[in-house]
């Protein structure tokens, strides 16, 4: 479903009228678009926001690969700053990493790094585009290749044509009963149906999602350095 498709269910269920064609560019920027419609396109992203917190949803997981280069420490993740590490392997050895605080990584730096295969990781800094830094320790002394899975949340939907990833039942009963809210009528039955229905709605979809990740849970014993 896009963007635009799930603005209009929520106004049907506002009994407003639907967006009939998709708008140029940006929501926001857009003159054809009302600026009722705009504040239900921003509501729309909240609860997109709000629900992707909620749970580790299987939609939104990647793999961010970097290659290392001997003697360099620091790496750019191109992520931006909204994702959530999952797991860190380095694909060459097989040998997961373990995040370290920047303490850390500055006690191992001084007075001189070691070199080697890294096993610890540690965030520091972002790039101008505010895509977060990591740095490895020891400090890689050969090319591989560190596996970073993450959960990374959707961008701010802006577009109309922009499909949504996350599950879109919740996603439209949450941004219903916002819109309920922000027109005064969260003291009423019907604001109070609208947050139960979303409520019941998002607990649905993370169970059904929980299904394909049932064994995240389980302990086990992995490599130790």
């Amino acid at each position: 479903m896009t963007f635009r498709e799930v603005i209009n269910e929520v106004l049907i269920r506002l009994r407003e009228t639907p967006i009939t064609s998709d708008w140029s560019g940006a929501i926001n920027d857009s003159t054809t678009v009302s600026d009722y419609y705009k504040v239900i396109g921003a509501l729309v992203n909240d609860s997109k926001r709000s629900i992707e917190s909620y749970h580790d949803w299987q939609i939104l997981r990647e793999t961010v690969d970097i290659s290392t280069v001997a003697g360099t420490k620091n790496y750019n993740l191109s992520s931006g700053q909204e994702f959530k590490i999952l797991d860190v392997v380095n694909n060459t050895t097989g040998n997961e990493l373990v995040q370290v605080s920047r303490a850390y990584l500055n006690r191992e730096r001084y007075p001189t790094a070691s070199t080697g295969e890294p096993h610890y990781y540690g965030f520091n800094g972002a790039d101008s585009s505010n895509n977060l830094k990591v740095d490895l320790s020891p400090t890689p002394s050969k090319a591989e290749t560190i596996s970073f899975d993450m959960v990374k949340y959707q961008d701010v939907l802006t577009l109309a044509a922009t499909t949504v990833k996350i599950p879109t039942k919740p996603l439209i009963l949450g941004a219903y009963a916002r819109a309920l809210s922000e027109r005064g009528e969260d003291g009423g039955t019907q604001s109070s149906i609208a947050a139960t229905e979303a409520s019941t709605s998002i607990a649905q979809a993370i169970m059904m999602d929980s299904g394909n990740t049932q064994f995240e849970s389980d302990w086990f014993m992995g490599n130790m350095h």
